[in-house]
């Protein structure tokens, strides 16, 4: 009968434990060079969120808040009781609420990743998300610009960071003073803008624009505009001088004045006669209420 070495022995009892912890990631903590991470390798996880440490009156807020819990699907691990792992990083600080921050949907899919030397982990990957925060120290920009298309048939067209843009893009800059959006096809020499400070509002669609500050608001059309400013309503533009009638004081004037005109009369042979365009008065005091708009009113 062979002896059994007791080195050999251990190793294999070592071994069997390694794999009943690290699951799928025993391999490639084997495969992987000495030195980077303690064991040799940080290990990733693919698993779910188990939970969120968003309630600070939860018992487990104050050890884990700003983090989240990630249990191990099934086949990334060799144990049969569910793995959880407790504290996952979100970010690079545990509570981030003036950076970056992605908080991933309770139960969704997220990939992790764990450093052997330190035992922090951290997300690396998520399905979907409840919160995707972006705030930087000074500015954001996301847009999208259109390009000729990408010929995989072609061994002489352009790689995609070649490839000529066709004029059309969008893109909206985010700074702590200001939004700016732009949607742009110079192809057709057409352009949208908007402009959002803590003073003002600005927005231009070709010909047209919209301007709003703390005591005006004006639409403009080429050189046409109306605009509110000072309790006051200016029509054609700021210029204006000519003031608008009321139009119910404006009927009840006009009523006024047919009505005595319709009381003249003309002294003859006969006496007292009305005048010979009588019944005309009659007719106009029928028609005062019809130049009322029906949709446009004033004060």
């Amino acid at each position: 009968m062979a002896k059994i070495n007791p080195t050999e022995n251990n190793k294999l009892i070592r071994d069997a434990i390694c794999k009943i912890a690290s699951g799928r990631a025993y391999d490639r903590i084997q495969m992987s060079k000495a030195g980077t991470g303690g064991v040799g390798t940080a290990r990733m996880i693919h698993g779910y969120v188990a939970k969120i440490h968003d309630n600070p009156n939860d018992s487990e807020y104050e050890e884990y808040g700003g983090t989240i819990d990630v249990g191990e699907f099934p086949d990334e691990t060799s144990s049969s009781e569910p793995i959880i792992h407790k504290g996952v990083m979100l970010c690079g600080v545990k509570n981030n609420t003036n950076g970056f921050l992605v908080i991933p949907t309770l139960y969704s899919d997220v990939t992790i990743v764990s450093d052997a030397a330190t035992n922090y982990m951290y997300v690396m990957n998520y399905s979907h998300a409840d919160i995707i925060q972006i705030d930087p120290h000074y500015s954001v920009s996301i847009g999208s610009s259109e390009t000729d298309p990408f010929d995989p048939e072609d061994n002489d067209s352009p790689d995609y960071d070649e490839l000529q843009k066709t004029g059309r893009h969008s893109k909206v800059t985010y700074t702590p003073t200001e939004i700016v959006t732009i949607v742009e096809d110079q192809r057709k020499n057409e352009m949208a803008s908007q402009k959002w400070t803590s003073q003002s509002t600005d927005i231009k669609i070709g010909d047209s624009s919209y301007t709003q500050t703390n005591d005006l608001i004006e639409y403009k059309v080429g050189s046409v505009s109306v605009l509110v400013r000072n309790n006051k309503i200016y029509i054609g533009g700021e210029d204006a001088v000519e003031p608008l009638v009321l139009g119910n004081q404006l009927a009840t004037l006009m009523l006024d004045f047919l009505t005595e005109c319709s009381k003249i009369t003309t002294t003859t042979l006969l006496g007292a006669m009305p005048a010979m365009n009588f019944a005309n008065f009659t007719a106009l005091q029928s028609k005062i209420e019809q130049f009322k708009s029906k949709t446009s009113f004033t004060k």
